[in-house]
């Protein structure tokens, strides 16, 4: 078996698995975060990726006229009844990339894994330097409008090299350097890009020491640990260490952004945009919109979570949200 039917099967083997196998975590990676807007956008897949994630602070609804929250008394939580299925979990989403760098240059910092839909996504990062690769059935965003364009061959492939002199943000010497292909065999993309001193050569190097291996690299739990699942085969849509989406598995969503029951991890509170209810989950202050899809939860003083869904794709109860709200906590190795 080759490199690409290893990992189209690693890829198919995903999208039915709930998540990783815990015994193949490298749980020692230390990841890091971004400080740089125009850095995070990219970290994250693309400037639509961080629009998606961005707006999950603050709930999105668009509406005409006033958009403010209306005060509503606070109630306790009620005890949910109970559910016609069986709910999945406990879970601590996790994810992890199928393929291994052969070689990498020096300085790079500690490797991040994120999922964007069925594409994996590697980065490392240190001082303004990126150095990422993605793998995957969708096309990844290309990061940079270049100026230059040529080919190069990668392992045997022809590969499409794009380059770029003087990007917002660059510091002298620094360059953008895109390098992507697809596997006529698989259809999948492969995609390496480098904000840095990198040369063109270093990272020809880079992308043709890839290969498949079993459990590469993971990205170590997320910052939240799920009680329950709604039933219905729920999966891993998208997942990043403060950023988690669940879909259902039958119900394909072919998109790098995030979709389906998505929850983020905040240190500013939020307040969904649309008129609701207010009351308390576990004791914690909470929003409700369920017109809308959205609910925000006090964790405490600097932790938050919004929670947000499709209501037309996952029409959930009141009584469904409300109990996967509450048992959703800080992973206890944070």
């Amino acid at each position: 078996m080759n490199l690409e039917e290893d990992l189209r099967a690693t890829l198919h083997e995903r999208a039915a698995a709930a998540m990783p196998p815990t015994n193949d975590l490298m749980t020692n990676i230390n990841l890091g975060v971004r400080r740089d807007v125009r850095r995070r956008r990219l970290v994250a897949g693309g400037a639509a990726v961080l629009a998606v994630v961005t707006a999950l602070a603050v709930p999105m609804i668009v509406r005409g006229g006033d958009v403010r929250p209306r005060p509503m008394p606070a109630t306790s939580l009620p005890p949910s009844p109970a559910p016609s299925e069986e709910w999945d979990g406990p879970t601590t989403p996790s994810a992890s990339f199928s393929l291994m760098p052969g070689w990498a240059p020096t300085g790079l910092g500690a490797g991040k894994v994120l999922q964007l839909g069925p594409n994996e996504l590697l980065q490392f990062e240190r001082a303004g330097r990126v150095l990422s690769v993605e793998v995957g059935p969708l096309q990844p965003d290309r990061g940079e409008d270049t100026e230059e364009e040529h080919t190069a061959d990668v392992g045997g492939r022809r590969a499409t090299v794009r380059t770029l002199v003087g990007y917002d943000g660059a510091k002298r010497g620094d360059r953008f350097i895109g390098v992507s292909w697809r596997t006529p065999e698989t259809g999948l993309w492969v995609q390496v890009l480098s904000w840095g001193p990198l040369t063109e050569a270093e990272v020809l190097r880079f992308a043709r020491g890839l290969s498949q291996r079993d459990g590469a690299v993971a990205s170590g739990p997320a910052l939240l640990d799920f009680a329950e699942v709604p039933p219905g085969r729920f999966v891993t849509q998208f997942f990043s260490r403060s950023t988690v989406c669940f879909a259902p598995g039958g119900q394909r969503y072919p998109t790098r952004l995030p979709e389906g029951l998505c929850v983020e991890l905040l240190n500013e509170p939020s307040e969904p945009l649309g008129a609701g209810e207010s009351l308390t989950v576990r004791g914690e202050k909470a929003a409700l919109d369920m017109e809308g899809g959205s609910m925000t939860v006090d964790l405490s003083a600097d932790r938050h979570l919004a929670i947000r869904w499709d209501t037309e794709k996952l029409p959930f109860s009141r009584a469904d949200i409300l109990r996967f709200a509450t048992g959703i906590t800080l992973h206890r190795q944070q």
